[in-house]
């Protein structure tokens, strides 16, 4: 079955990546591997699932190239590996049980939702008479207050005042005057709108003001109030329109009221209805006490003490102990079976076909590829790159060698144990025990140092002239400690942690660590850079070979709608940061455009980049003599042979030494 899972799995990944081998690669086609092909589109998604903040690096074309690379070794890894067999391998098995297992858990968990929807949530009608009794209660939260529609003029001077009831008297419409003469800011330019004020609402810029406040209510619509003082001046008000109480009609708020209603009617007709339904339909059967480790029995299957155990183990573990009591573990049988009746009735229903559904299985199942996809991978790489490297001993003895100054160099160091009492009586009684017995059980029974008690004493290694962990204090022996053979007593000695007896259990002398003590940690410093060359010069290239690896370079390619001057600006603003790309590019334009005046350019710019950003001289001389034979007349010619002659030369060595270096003038 799980083999079967894992086929059924990887088909459906690399079923997008199938086409007919031997056809030649399509524009839109950017490689095949064996008998599988990879897309152009196929680059597209998996640049997007590169996080944004790094996406920027692969959306060039040469970005774009190197992800191909990444594909294709991986798409290789993953055929070695089922050509090897190792769909068969104890941890793949082990993630295709973990994978199966997860998938039913989306598909139970989306049906169940999907049923809950449909069945429970829009199959509960609120019934008319609920709504009107919980309207009738609770009238008072659709209460509207009363509320005055209000601009005003603010002035502050008598001279301005009078000059703004004159224009009103005139008959200026009220917003022009106040436009013209509120010193409002806020409010001058909107024609000294201040919105809406009522008794539920602070009169806006002004705050409270009862009486204020009783005479916008009290005014009718298009009244202006006579001049009105706060502590911001003098005011004329304008109430442009009033809002009288009034009560939310049932009808306007039946749907807020339904939705406060809806989760009690639900729940209830889910634990009281629904659920009884299937369990009577199901034949479930929960057992108080558990008989011969069987908790219930639904549909005739059986929920059994290694399933709860199961669950239990999946509850996080600081929550776990609430639920690993009697009436812990009956909650989450009761889940369980809850979970299992939801999962009966969605299959009843269809809803397996479910568009829903299926969107999220499938979702889930992407997921399973791509985990199956790097447990293959991991399987391939572990046993057939990681395993097949050896650490070869001269390499061992190499490395070993040229760090024997520095990262084997041994410095002495003495390991130490203490045993602390709090009086002389109790220390008395631990030197006994330490001479009829072992120092270790003597702390065990006496030291009261709680931090070492139950390591026998132990210290740890102390390099010399280091202090004593947790010791303070001069020590008449402190050099002796150095210098003792193991089992030396030194003491007992008044420390800051009371008595205390220092037993020496083992000495290191200065010098060089012993190969074989250092070889596993040689061999793991040597090793990744051996798997990764072995990975990348040996199974790598075998593989390209085995399964035919072929890359439709053109696709990488600048298109040939973008000119030659385009081209050409192209390579040259990439020659700084991509040297091998621009390389590519200057080759591109000679091929695309073999009569272009400028060839010459492009392949001198080939030779400069070739010497100045990649010190790849042989290279640069080769580019630069096909520009002297190709094109002699050039006026680059010359240029190009004095590079031949000369750019291995440091350019100090050009300048006289007789030269003053003048100062760049101030800017």
């Amino acid at each position: 079955m799980k083999t079967a899972m894992l086929a059924i799995i990887l088909i459906s990944t690399l079923i997008v990546l199938s086409g007919c081998g031997s056809d030649p690669l399509e524009a839109n086609e950017a490689a095949r591997v064996g008998d599988r092909t990879i897309t152009m589109e196929d680059i597209d998604s998996e640049i997007n699932r590169i996080p944004p903040y790094q996406r920027g690096a692969f959306e060039s074309l040469r970005g774009r190239r190197t992800l191909l690379d990444h594909i294709i070794e991986r798409e290789l890894l993953i055929l070695a590996a089922m050509d090897e067999g190792l769909e068969e391998d104890s941890m793949v098995l082990a993630m295709i049980g973990d994978t199966e297992r997860q998938i039913e858990e989306v598909r139970s968990r989306a049906m169940g939702q999907v049923l809950y929807q449909t069945r429970i949530i829009d199959g509960v009608e609120i019934p008319d008479s609920l709504v009107q009794d919980y309207y009738e209660r609770n009238r008072d939260l659709y209460y509207n207050y009363p509320m005055a529609l209000v601009s005003h003029i603010l002035v502050t001077s008598g001279e301005a005042l009078n000059q703004a009831q004159t224009m009103l008297a005139e008959g200026t419409p009220f917003d022009s005057v106040a436009v013209l003469l509120s010193e409002h800011s806020a409010t001058a330019s909107s024609g000294g709108d201040m919105g809406w004020a009522g008794d539920n609402l602070d009169i806006p810029y002004i705050s409270e003001d009862q009486e204020l406040l009783a005479m916008l209510l009290a005014a009718e619509p298009g009244t202006i109030l006579p001049p009105y003082e706060t502590n911001m001046g003098t005011h004329i008000f304008l109430v442009r329109d009033q809002q009288p109480e009034s009560w939310d009609s049932m009808e306007d708020v039946r749907g807020n009221i339904e939705e406060m209603l809806r989760p009690a009617l639900v729940n209830d007709y889910f634990r009281n209805t629904f659920l009884p339904e299937l369990k009577e339909e199901y034949g479930v059967t929960v057992y108080e006490d558990p008989a011969d480790g069987i908790y219930a029995v639904i549909n005739g299957e059986s929920i059994t003490e290694e399933d709860v155990a199961a669950e239990l183990e999946a509850i996080p573990p600081y929550q776990r102990p609430t639920y690993e009591t009697p009436e812990g573990k009956a909650l989450v049988v009761n889940s369980m079976v809850e979970r299992e009746l939801m999962r009966l009735a969605s299959i009843a229903e269809g809803l397996e076909s479910d568009s829903s559904v299926v969107a999220q299985v499938q979702q889930a199942e992407r997921q399973a590829e791509e985990t199956l996809k790097g447990a293959l991978i991991q399987a391939y790489y572990q046993r057939f790159v990681v395993e097949a490297v050896e650490v070869p001993e001269e390499k061992i003895l190499e490395y070993y060698e040229a760090h024997t100054g520095d990262i084997y160099r041994q410095d002495p160091q003495t390991r130490l144990s203490i045993l602390v009492t709090e009086g002389a009586e109790d220390m008395d009684a631990a030197l006994a025990a330490v001479e009829e017995g072992s120092f270790e059980d003597a702390v065990a029974e006496y030291s009261t140092h709680m931090p070492t008690a139950g390591s026998g004493g132990d210290l740890g290694w102390i390099p010399m002239n280091a202090p004593i962990p947790y010791i303070s204090g001069d020590l008449d022996f402190f050099d002796s400690l150095h210098t003792a053979e193991p089992g030396t007593l030194f003491g007992p000695a008044r420390t800051n942690q009371g008595l205390t007896l220092f037993m020496v259990t083992d000495r290191l002398e200065e010098g060089v660590k012993p190969l074989e003590e250092a070889r596993e940690s040689i061999e793991a410093a040597l090793r990744p850079q051996m798997v990764n060359e072995y990975l990348y010069e040996t199974i790598f290239p075998m593989l390209r070979e085995r399964y035919q690896v072929e890359i439709n370079e053109a696709a990488f390619l600048p298109s040939e709608s973008i000119g030659p001057d385009s081209l050409m600006t192209l390579a040259q603003e990439t020659m700084g940061t991509d040297p091998t790309t621009a390389v590519e590019y200057f080759k591109l334009f000679i091929d695309r455009y073999p009569d272009n005046e400028r060839c010459d350019q492009a392949q001198f710019l080939i030779g400069f980049t070739f010497s100045e950003q990649m010190r790849d001289y042989d290279s640069a001389r080769a580019a630069f003599r096909v520009l002297v034979e190709t094109y002699p007349e050039s006026e680059l010619a010359d240029d190009a042979q004095w590079m031949i002659e000369n750019m291995e030369i440091p350019i100090e060595e050009f300048i006289p030494a007789d030269t003053a270096v003048e100062e760049p003038d101030s800017l």
